[in-house]
């Protein structure tokens, strides 16, 4: 039972000193990016974004119509029952237009995010970056460790 702790213990402290001193150059490099920053101005997520908002506009105007139709049974004095029909259709169809929105981008946000997550790390790769954190996740950094501006600029040369 002793002999299988110290096992263990060594296990754990061969891992650590492989992490803290495992880096080939020696000390690790450590940079941070604004993240949101960078994937607001990555060219396929504002080309994405802007697919969304006319598909979003177009759902839009649909409803709209259906709530002209609605205004109009209302200002007629049509029976309640024609108006809470009419507003049952209009929460329905807003309901399957977000479906389908949601349905359509999800996927697509998620691809672009992946293929910039693969960037990022090329990106980090061709600096020599060991870790590349996210600005929003850390309680303090110099901002002479900030790779954001670089980072958009290889992205959008990308």
């Amino acid at each position: 039972m002793r002999v299988k702790r110290i096992v263990i213990v060594g296990v754990v402290l061969a891992l650590v000193l492989v992490f803290l001193y495992g880096s080939s150059a020696g000390n690790p490099r450590i940079v941070f990016a604004d993240v949101n920053r960078v994937v607001q101005e990555y060219p396929k997520w504002i080309e994405l974004n802007q697919k969304y908002a006319q598909d979003a506009q177009f759902y839009q105007q649909k409803l709209n119509e259906l709530l002209a139709e609605l205004d109009k049974l209302q200002k007629a004095g049509a029976p309640q029952s024609e108006i809470e029909k009419k507003q049952a259709e209009i929460a329905s169809r807003k309901q399957q237009y977000e479906q389908l929105l949601q349905s359509e981008y999800q996927p697509k946000m998620q691809a672009v995010l992946n293929e910039l997550a693969e960037k990022i790390e090329a990106f980090a790769k061709a600096m020599g970056y060991d870790f590349v954190l996210k600005k929003e996740a850390l309680l303090y950094a110099d901002d002479a460790y900030d790779v954001t501006e670089q980072l958009v600029n290889y992205l959008k040369n990308q």
